[in-house]
């Protein structure tokens, strides 16, 4: 939990957001014919064995993810057409606790699309079928592909019976049996895919060593998946035109009812257009109707869904510390407040300095921020002066196209805009740096910390603070490192006392003395009185580096190992 939250202000603000959460909260939502999976469920919505899957691992926080969403929206609408044997899932690989399954199925950017068959079992030459096309024609031409292969598109034999089928889809009324038109029998059917892949595979259709479903037959059959008192089957053998007494010919399609009944349909045409509109005309007759269409849904709101999924990981997971809001006091840090200093020397270029070194030595950065920032740290290092724009220039020869992935704030995520944020963020890094910091001498996180507010912090009422609180606490009765973290705790906490129920104060996360009784029960001996030791163990432990969340960064952990 950070320091300022309490569980009284997480309720509150959830009460707040669920009761004016509409479905434009969701990124995905099953009125979208989209099924949200996570470490739990995963395994078990591959296996399930009547249908494929469609499987779409995203971050939420990621740019290339967020813009595929209203297409990826679009696609598993259309896809519901197929519900009957195609399930549309998503997985956020942005949360902690799905990035265990994101690094075993190796996704390595989001977003990522696979195909998964039924009865799926991980292996580790089977990790689904990867779909590279972002465009929406070529991904349902490739599933199709996929699907194909199941047994719901299984040829009809001369010796298949007919009542078996009645018997093994006990709800369906008719069954729908198409020739499929090839060049060895009739004429060469033309009908062709979305996909150059789609029409080479169809090169090979009906023929004795690749006995497959042919184009026409296929797209037949995934055209009237929405019909579910209706089953259809292909055939390409003539002998079959025996069992229903009559002789082949070209563009005909015979409907079969439980009680063995035929009827014949002649389409206009031989493609499965055609076809299907030939079937549908005879449901209309008979009143048999598909399923029902999916309700209209709003454009998802990207950024109220992400708000609502920092505030749902706060109540779920309230001690953990986020990497996103490191990167964000370090981004802020580096690339607006030192750049916006008009001038750099003496007390000021050293805190500068030393900042970058305490940076380049406990960074929470990407680990190719680390060799960028000894490079700037080793250019700073031989200057004894140095303006705002100077600073910058060498940032930028230094550090150059690193990108910072922590967008927006978590942890220290604010009800308005000019509350918490920043502030709240800077906190957060030195209570991180004091933890992390073993390597360096004792005080060294304290000096940059107040050099940093009284040089370069926009908050002189925080400044006033910190001084009244040194007066107190004379930092130089640190004389190790347990000390350092303790020092900058009750620092923390003696301006959160001063501060609290003022104008800086964020009404949805009032400033408490932390931790508090929930977080850390054992850090009290009663309701005033602090048992340091218990407090140091709780403040190790969720500032470490290996406590640190990934969520909210725009490139997940998976990504990066």
């Amino acid at each position: 939990m950070n320091p300022n939250d309490t569980l009284s202000a997480f309720s509150l603000l959830l009460c707040v957001l669920i009761l004016s959460a509409g479905r434009g909260e969701l990124l995905f939502n099953a009125d979208d014919n989209v099924v949200q999976l996570d470490f739990a469920s995963f395994e078990s919505g591959l296996s399930e064995p009547t249908s494929g899957k469609l499987v779409q691992f995203f971050n939420g926080f990621c740019e290339e993810s967020q813009n595929f969403i209203p297409a990826f929206k679009n696609l598993s609408r259309k896809l519901y057409k197929w519900h009957r044997l195609l399930k549309v899932h998503v997985l956020d690989c942005g949360k902690d606790e799905n990035d265990m399954i994101c690094s075993i199925y190796s996704i390595r950017k989001t977003p990522t699309l696979r195909y998964f068959p039924p009865s799926y079992k991980l292996a580790p030459d089977n990790l689904g079928t990867e779909i590279t096309h972002r465009n929406p024609k070529e991904i349902q031409s490739k599933l199709a592909l996929n699907l194909q292969k199941l047994d719901y598109f299984k040829m009809f034999k001369r010796q298949d019976n007919v009542a078996h089928i009645f018997q093994t889809h006990k709800d369906i009324e008719y069954v729908a049996f198409v020739f499929q038109m090839c060049l060895d029998h009739f004429l060469p059917h033309l009908e062709t895919g979305n996909s150059m892949e789609e029409k080479y595979a169809s090169q090979g259709d009906c023929n004795e060593d690749n006995p497959i479903v042919s184009l026409i037959g296929r797209n037949t059959l995934l055209e009237l998946l929405p019909y579910r008192k209706v089953v259809v089957r292909i055939f390409d053998n003539h002998d079959v035109y025996n069992k229903f007494g009559i002789s082949p010919v070209p563009n005909l399609v015979v409907l079969v009812n439980k009680a063995g009944k035929l009827l014949f349909l002649t389409p206009e045409m031989d493609s499965s257009k055609a076809y299907v509109a030939a079937i549908k005309q005879f449901l209309i007759f008979v009143d048999l109707k598909p399923q029902k269409p999916l309700p209209k849904t709003p454009p998802a709101n990207i950024s109220e869904a992400l708000r609502y999924e920092i505030f749902e990981q706060h109540k779920h997971h309230p001690s953990r510390i986020y990497r996103a809001d490191l990167e964000r006091a370090i981004d802020q840090i580096l690339n607006v407040k030192f750049p916006g200093t008009t001038h750099f020397a003496g007390a000021k270029i050293v805190v500068l300095r030393n900042f970058v070194k305490l940076i380049y030595n406990s960074s929470p950065l990407k680990p190719e921020a680390r060799e960028k920032l000894a490079n700037l740290y080793y250019s700073l290092h031989v200057k004894k002066q140095l303006s705002g724009v100077g600073f910058k220039n060498l940032l930028l020869k230094s550090v150059k196209d690193y990108v910072f992935d922590g967008k927006q704030y978590v942890g220290c995520i604010a009800s308005r805009p000019s509350l918490r944020g920043f502030n709240c963020s800077l906190w957060v890094l030195f209570h991180y740096l004091s933890v992390e910091s073993k390597k360096l001498k004792p005080k060294s996180v304290l000096l940059v910390f107040l050099g940093y507010v009284r040089f370069f912090m926009n908050c002189k009422e925080c400044d006033m603070k910190i001084s009244e609180f040194k007066k107190l606490r004379p930092i130089a009765n640190v004389t190790n490192d347990d000390e350092q973290i303790l020092w900058l705790w009750e620092a923390h906490n003696y301006v959160n006392k001063q501060l609290a129920g003022d104008s800086t104060e964020d009404p949805k996360f009032p400033k408490i003395q932390f931790p508090s009784e929930r977080d850390c029960p054992k850090c009290r001996n009663n309701a005033t009185e602090w048992r340091t030791e218990e407090v140091l163990h709780y403040l190790k432990g969720i500032y470490t580096l290996k406590n640190l969340s990934w969520f909210g960064m725009s490139s997940g952990k998976h990504a990066i190992e």
